[in-house]
């Protein structure tokens, strides 16, 4: 194939060569008889020329990419095959479009870079990793105190260099109260987050079945101590991510026992293998398969032990780390989410793998060429660049927008929800963890932590009333409608309450109407009378009920002594001419 393509270049530059001198021959010849050489005649030759030119720089261009496709041995080493990848859902039913997210808070903006992952052992402090290396402990009421437990790594100068200090990715707090880090170059650790003192469980240079992992991301815990991890990929590191993208399958599901130190593989061949969670019965382990958008189920225990099955696909982003939810099922967090209207690059390239293996072959010729620079001159420019050619962040920048999701499963894998935001205030969430009254929202490029309040707000009495009292870290306009809908509800039961009154009034008033006349004279003496000094005759007003007692006990008298007695009503109207005499008397004095 290659001779081919050297011999169709070399005939067609002969060619162009020849022609060029035929055509510089027959001008000098012409000259040479004296003969003009019209206007016309000479922009023809040197449009010919010039075309020949160009279609002899487009051959050199075209063969030296051939060449860069078809000649072995130039890196990256890595294989390329064709595969299909499946339409993501559409934003329909359970993936309704929402804006909860965009209630969401940044807590230490500015602060902090790429808290990746979270872990707790309580609902008022939280463990968060970050780019340099370091573990971050974040308390108080608001969540806006801080403190840096430990570092994975030495430290160094800048991102360009987290091969040096370390990228924890994966937090988790083992049974015995230690923290447990998956760090993307350094290996596994288990850290004491007291003392701040680190144990190294795993060396990544350490071959596991041939292969030394290059990618470690994330992990999870069962109750015999068992370590459950990723690894990303067994062709390129993180800062190379893009390699692992535009290549075959490399990542892969391992098992750490620490007490024999022996890794063994669950599954391979996975599309950068990411987060890791364990079911709650620990029967089976999901693992996210970032560039594939779907979720894999393996199975510990059971009759199906050993077998690995689709648990969700067609996620509408690209998944990230995976966590449970308290009320069951789980969340899984999607770092990048396309506009289904915007074209879809990756699927494109998924078909044409001499594409891919053309477009890393050429990124990497201009890697290398930085490479040599910094060990010539070391400096921060030339490294800062090749750190970000093959890095992942400036593609999620250019494959999201600002939608942001994060689909919640159900036990079994349907998805029964999502949580999801349309203003980018939270975005590129890497993992979603619910501790207390709070969602934590992770992410490995933001310089801040999203935090969604979710809790209830309390009730206090004031007065005859009630107010509701506004919980620290929820929106004032959350706060507004909230305190509106329990003020409607509150004059609703007080409608309902004061219905009932008048219906039993109604039921056991015997009063005539002369009687309501009476009682709105009475109303209109007590409003004219002074406030400050209330009529005696108020104070002894008996109610409806107390003088139809009164009356009957009289009643009773009455027939004992053989004297026929007048009826309550009439009674009542007695004593209310009195009041209402007394009333006047008292206006005239």
């Amino acid at each position: 194939m290659l001779n081919t393509c050297f011999g169709v270049h070399q005939h067609f530059f002969f060619y162009c060569v020849n022609f060029r001198k035929r055509e510089i021959h027959s001008l000098l010849s012409q000259r040479k008889l004296g003969s003009l050489v019209t206007k016309h005649q000479y922009e023809v030759m040197v449009f010919s020329a010039l075309c020949c030119r160009c279609c002899r720089s487009l051959l050199d261009v075209a063969v030296l990419l051939l060449v860069l496709v078809l000649l072995p041995g130039i890196p990256p080493h890595v294989t390329y095959k064709s595969y299909e990848m499946d339409d993501p859902r559409p934003l329909e039913g359970p993936l309704e479009p929402n804006d909860i997210l965009d209630a969401g808070e940044r807590i230490l903006d500015g602060k902090i870079v790429g808290p990746e992952s979270v872990a707790s052992k309580s609902d008022d402090e939280i463990f968060v990793s970050l780019h340099g290396g370091k573990i971050l402990r974040i308390w108080g009421k608001r969540f806006d105190h801080f403190k840096i437990i430990t570092s994975i790594g030495p430290g160094c100068d800048g991102p360009w260099q987290e091969k040096i200090c370390g990228r924890p990715l994966g937090l988790r707090f083992a049974p015995d109260g230690r923290l447990l880090v998956a760090d993307a170059y350094l290996g596994l650790f288990s850290v004491d987050v007291e003392t701040g003192e680190k144990e190294r469980l795993f060396d990544p240079s350490e071959e596991i079945d041939g292969v030394a992992p290059k990618l470690p991301d994330d992990l999870d815990i069962d109750s015999e101590g068992n370590i459950y991890w990723s690894d990303a990929s067994t062709n390129a590191d993180l800062s190379d991510g893009i390699i692992e993208m535009l290549s075959d399958p490399s990542g892969r599901l391992i098992k750490f026992d620490p007490k024999t130190k022996k890794n063994t593989v669950l599954m391979k061949n996975l599309h950068f293998a990411n987060g890791v969670q364990l079911s709650p019965d620990h029967d089976f382990v999901l693992v996210c398969e970032t560039f594939q958008k779907r979720v894999w189920r393996y199975w510990l225990q059971g009759p199906k032990a050993g077998i690995s099955e689709i648990f969700v696909d067609r996620l509408p982003g690209m998944p990230d780390n995976l966590r449970n939810r308290n009320e069951g099922g789980y969340y899984v967090s999607l770092v990048a989410v396309k506009s289904p209207e915007a074209f879809d690059e990756l699927k494109f390239l998924t078909k044409l793998p001499w594409l891919r293996k053309l477009l890393l072959r050429l990124v990497n010729f201009a890697k290398m060429l930085f490479d040599t620079v910094s060990k010539i001159y070391p400096n921060k420019f030339t490294e800062d660049v090749s750190f970000r050619i093959f890095n992942l962040e400036p593609i999620a920048q250019h494959l999201a927008s600002n939608k942001t999701i994060v689909v919640e499963l159900d036990a079994e894998g349907n998805i029964d929800g999502s949580l999801q935001g349309n203003s980018g205030r939270i975005r590129f969430i890497s993992q979603t963890n619910k501790i207390g009254d709070n969602i934590f929202f992770s992410s490995p490029y933001n310089k801040y932590l999203g935090r969604l309040y979710v809790g209830v707000p309390s009730l206090e009495v004031e007065g005859k009333g009630v107010r509701m009292v506004e919980e620290e870290g929820e929106d004032e306009e959350e706060q507004g409608e909230k305190v509106e809908e329990a003020e409607e509800k509150e004059g609703e039961s007080k409608g309902e309450e004061q219905k009932k009154e008048e219906e039993e009034e109604e039921e056991k008033s015997i009063e005539p109407a002369e009687e309501t006349k009476s009682e709105s004279r009475e109303e209109a003496a007590a409003e004219s009378a002074p406030e400050k000094e209330p009529l005696p005759v108020e104070e002894e007003q008996l109610t409806p009920k107390e003088a139809e007692a009164s009356s009957a006990k009289e009643d009773e008298k009455a027939k004992e002594e053989g004297v026929t007695a007048e009826p309550s009503v009439q009674v009542l109207e007695k004593e209310k001419e009195k009041a209402q005499q007394e009333s006047v008397k008292k206006d005239e004095l």
